[in-house]
């Protein structure tokens, strides 16, 4: 099929919209840690049945160092990570928080120059001003219009740029986990996100029961529209879940093995253009030309970043 890497990218895109707006409404009703939780559990559940339909096992035989940089990978960047986006969704929307985690591959590449021993370049370091300009022209701005008020969206930002910082370490230490390809200590993909997520799912668990313990943090219930409960967060958690790690992961992997990664890495990161209309139809945001604008620049600061043209 033509385009089939290009059509790959874009849909996994779409994807991570429709998680980040579930996810959302879902913490509203529930939390945020229960909806980091639950997911997490959901996602490790059809992963150890897929890992088993494809290898004929659970437990992966892979080296120490492995099992060392993958733990702290599904921690940092599923446990931890998630928990900061998925409050930050709950703050700021999904729309804001969407538009910042567009960062990470700028994150990523500086974590990545001293650990990986892959340059940045003159294009990256460009790439990276233009994306966090656009971030910070929109910021700046959220609080005109109309529509939609968020209870905490500084907090919100700050958050989701502590998940940007989160994922990217993720991100670095599941590269350092999976090894050379090639090699006869490589780990494949799909074993790595198995992996990830079957030690995230106990760390998010003792962050639910410190949360629960607390009563802190209690849950920020959305007035106006939602009265689903348990079971409409649950479908939506559902929801979630299917399309962020199983839909989203598995398109991903289609692009990039049809097209270069860098291309696929750029058409993928379209999610704060794509989330806008979202925005204003499902969360009934105000979405005017600051925020068209802001997330046009930082896709093209992304682009910049991970395609390093001459």
């Amino acid at each position: 099929m033509e385009y089939i890497g290009e059509l790959s990218a874009l849909a996994s895109a779409v994807t991570w919209v429709i998680t980040g707006l579930a996810f959302a409404s879902a913490g509203r009703r529930v939390g945020a840690t229960i909806v980091n939780t639950t997911r997490i559990w959901l996602a490790l559940g059809v992963l150890l049945i897929l890992h088993w339909f494809l290898h004929g096992h659970v437990v992966p035989s892979m080296s120490g160092q492995a099992w060392f940089w993958l733990a702290i990978s599904g921690v940092l960047g599923l446990a931890i990570g998630d928990q900061f986006l998925y409050r930050s969704l709950v703050d700021a929307g999904p729309r804001t928080a969407t538009l910042v985690m567009a960062v990470v591959p700028g994150i990523t590449a500086v974590i990545a120059w001293p650990v990986l021993g892959q340059s940045i370049g003159v294009w990256g370091i460009a790439g990276m001003v233009v994306t966090l300009s656009g971030v910070m022209w929109v910021v700046s701005g959220q609080s005109r219009g109309s529509g939609r008020v968020y209870p905490y969206p500084k907090r919100g930002v700050v958050l989701a740029l502590l998940a940007a910082i989160c994922q990217s370490v993720g991100l670095v230490t599941s590269k350092l986990g999976m090894g050379e390809i090639g090699t006869d200590t490589a780990v494949g993909p799909w074993t790595a996100t198995y992996v990830r997520v079957a030690i995230a799912a106990p760390a998010a668990t003792i962050l639910l029961l410190v949360y629960l313990r607390s009563k802190k943090d209690r849950v920020a219930h959305d007035r106006e529209s939602h009265d689903g409960g348990l079971f409409g967060a649950s479908v939506l958690i559902a929801i979630g879940a299917i399309c962020g790690p199983f839909l989203g992961v598995g398109t991903a992997l289609i692009a990039i093995n049809y097209i270069d990664a860098g291309i696929a890495a750029t058409l993928m990161a379209t999610s704060p253009i794509m989330i806008l209309p979202f925005a204003r139809l499902v969360e009934r945001e105000h979405v005017g030309s600051r925020a068209i604008w802001g997330a046009l620049i930082a896709i093209i600061g992304v682009g910049m970043l991970v395609l390093q043209l001459p």
